[in-house]
């Protein structure tokens, strides 16, 4: 497992952490529904920019065989 593999492995074991976060957030402030977009908001950027980033950088760049 090269080190690009380990960041996006922890990168997405913290969006799940973040995600888990948030839904407590939520449950204890009842609702807001100014919270619920904001957060939703951010999810949606971290999508697109994660989609950008695999397109950016071409498979197996960077990588010691």
């Amino acid at each position: 497992m090269g080190r690009s593999d380990r960041i996006i492995i922890l990168a997405l074991a913290a969006l799940g952490v973040v995600a888990l976060i948030a839904m407590a957030v939520i449950t204890l402030t009842e609702g807001s529904e100014l919270l619920e977009f904001a957060i939703v908001m951010v999810f949606f950027t971290a999508v697109l920019l994660g989609s950008y980033w695999f397109m950016l950088a071409p498979a197996g760049q960077g990588e010691k065989e």
